[in-house]
């Protein structure tokens, strides 16, 4: 069974490569891994308290929403599919997670910026495309 992977942070170029996987994955031997990449904030380290570790855990529900959203999108298609949480740098986590579980294929989609705020402000595709060694789809 192939593993196809698609990183989702809610932006509607996410959403659209949720759409491209799963049309590719329908009646196929493919599974939909589906990755939210939470940024750790700086002051995550300090934690205090009980009602810190709060904040922590309410700052997921987002991310838990956005991955329960495509579960309920990839069951309506009948496409077998996963979905994680992880921490870290977006890029080297989705290149990091690619290697541990296996996967075929990166499927995600980009922020349409022009060649200047790409080489001005990088773009997460851009360095999981240098980062991995599995094909990647990028989805306008």
């Amino acid at each position: 069974m192939k593993k196809y992977l698609v990183p989702v942070d809610g932006s509607e170029g996410s959403q659209r490569a949720l759409g491209y996987a799963s049309a590719r994955a329908r009646g196929g031997e493919v599974q939909v891994h589906v990755l939210h990449v939470e940024t750790p904030r700086r002051d995550e380290g300090l934690r205090v308290n009980a009602a810190t570790a709060n904040l922590h855990k309410l700052r997921h529900e987002p991310g838990k929403q956005l991955l329960a959203d495509a579960a309920e999108r990839l069951e309506k298609d009948n496409v077998p599919h996963e979905t994680h949480i992880r921490e870290g740098e977006a890029a080297q986590t989705i290149a990091r997670y690619v290697d541990a579980q296996k996967i075929d294929e990166v499927i995600m989609g980009t922020r349409g910026r022009g060649a200047i705020g790409r080489m001005l402000l990088g773009s997460v595709a851009q360095r999981v495309v240098q980062l991995v060694h599995v094909p990647v789809t990028l989805v306008k």
